[in-house]
């Protein structure tokens, strides 16, 4: 554990290389769809994006979920160390999922957009805007500022997963949307275990 502290900061470097990364690559994208190139590549890595994000996000959760149920390990310590980061990867990778499969595609790419989407991408659309604000706030200077009204914000988490869970399950029962439910009851639990113990 000490070895990981001392070495914080390069952990830290990496997510943020991996931050603008994803700023490149949505650029990239943008620039191939204007050019009607690599869709099918485009799709399925948006597609793959969305799952990396929601298991980051259910990354983020389990610290807190742990904390509540006075859980300790290692390696909810570890993820503590990294929430911030993982939640701001959390929220490009989604971002990128729903540019490469809906956002370019209409700006860039001549897709009508449709005034009738399914469900699932109603909610999907709701959870990345809901999550604009974490990702705004997920840095140091917004907690000095905010200061309780920082943790108030970051609560929106605890409804998000519920929608994460909903725009997955929608599509299909796998084993991420079964691991998201399972998360959102555990996160509730948690809460009512947490404020009962009091």
């Amino acid at each position: 554990m000490q070895r990981l502290l001392t070495h914080k900061k390069d952990f830290i470097n990496i997510f943020q290389v991996l931050h603008v990364s994803i700023f490149g690559i949505l650029a990239l994208f943008a620039y191939w769809i204007n050019l009607d190139i690599h869709k099918g590549v485009i799709y399925e890595v948006g597609v793959t994006c969305g799952s990396i994000a929601a298991w980051f996000f259910i990354l983020t959760l389990l610290p807190g979920i742990a904390r509540r149920f006075k859980i300790q390990h290692i390696a909810f310590t570890v993820l503590m160390l990294f929430r911030r980061q993982l939640g701001v990867s959390m929220f490009l990778f989604g971002l990128l999922h729903y540019s490469a499969i809906r956002l370019f595609p209409v700006l860039f790419g001549g897709v009508p957009f449709d005034l009738d989407p399914p469900l699932f991408e109603i909610v999907g659309f709701f959870t990345l805007y809901s999550l604009a604000p974490l990702y705004i706030t997920s840095n140091d200077f917004s907690v000095k500022k905010l200061g309780k009204w920082w943790k108030r914000i970051h609560r929106i988490a605890y409804i998000t997963v519920w929608l994460i869970f909903s725009h997955v399950a929608l599509q299909q029962i796998s084993i991420l949307a079964l691991s998201l439910g399972i998360v959102a009851l555990l996160e509730v639990t948690s809460h009512i275990k947490h404020r009962f113990s009091l």
